[in-house]
C-alpha cells in the first residue's frame, strides 16, 4: 500500500456522505466529483484534480506532488481506496484497470481492452457500482464488450463516448437521452431495475 505525502481530503475521510457529480472530459477522460475533491481518470494533461489515474503506460507509482496515479497496486488517498490491476493486451501493450471506492460507490475505470479480462483480472477488480468503459478504443466487437460488462455485473454503465453510449444502449434494449452530468448518493443504487446505461456527453 502506498500512501501520499501529502493528505488528500474528501467526504469520505471526513465520514460524511454526499452527492457525487459525474460528467465526462474531452476527448475521454472522466470526473468524479464531491463538494470540493474531484476524483480524474485521464484527463488532459492540463486538468488539474485531487487524485488523477492514469489508465495507460503504467509505471507502477505514485508523485505525491500532482497526485497521480500511473500503475497497479493498492493505494489509500484520504479516505478513497483505489485498486489498480495491471492488463496485458494481446499484442504486449500494457494499461491498468482501477477499481475505487469513494463516498460509499464503488466505481471501476476500463479503457482500451483488446481482449476480455481474466477471471482473476475480474476478481482482482472486486464488486462495481458503476462501470466506466470505452467503447471506441477497444477491440472488442460488441458482444464481446456486453459479455465483459455482463461478468463485472455492475448497477450502472457509463460508456465515455457518444457512439459508445448508442452501442451499448442498443445491446441492452434501453433508450435514452445524453446528459451533462449524472447526480448520485450511494443509496441511490440499488439491485431494483436491473444494469441501467447512462449517456454522459462531454
Amino acid at each position: 500500500m502506498i500512501i501520499g505525502k501529502t493528505p488528500l481530503k474528501s467526504n469520505a475521510a471526513e465520514g460524511t456522505i454526499k452527492k457525487m457529480v459525474i460528467s465526462l472530459l474531452e476527448p475521454s477522460g472522466i470526473k468524479c466529483q464531491v463538494a470540493d475533491f474531484s476524483l480524474l481518470v485521464d484527463p488532459p494533461k492540463t486538468k488539474k484534480g485531487g487524485l488523477i489515474l492514469r489508465t495507460e503506460s503504467p509505471k507502477g507509482d505514485l508523485s505525491p506532488d500532482d497526485n497521480e496515479i500511473n500503475g497497479p497496486g493498492e493505494y489509500e488517498l484520504g479516505g478513497i481506496r483505489v485498486r489498480g490491476v495491471g492488463i496485458k493486451g494481446e499484442n504486449g501493450s500494457a494499461r491498468v484497470a482501477y477499481s475505487a471506492l469513494f463516498d460509499g460507490i464503488r466505481l471501476g475505470f476500463v479503457n482500451g481492452l483488446d481482449k476480455p479480462l481474466s477471471q482473476e483480472e475480474l476478481e482482482d477488480m472486486g464488486e462495481i457500482d458503476i462501470l466506466f468503459v470505452d467503447v471506441e478504443q477497444s477491440t472488442l466487437n460488441i458482444k464481446e464488450m456486453t459479455s465483459f460488462i455482463k461478468k463485472v455485473d455492475p448497477k450502472i454503465i457509463m460508456p465515455t463516448t457518444d457512439k459508445g453510449a448508442k452501442k451499448l444502449l442498443e445491446e441492452f434494449g434501453q433508450t435514452g437521452q445524453a446528459e451533462e452530468k449524472l447526480t448520485i448518493k450511494a443509496k441511490d443504487i440499488t439491485e431494483e431495475g436491473g444494469l441501467n446505461v447512462v449517456w454522459l456527453k462531454a
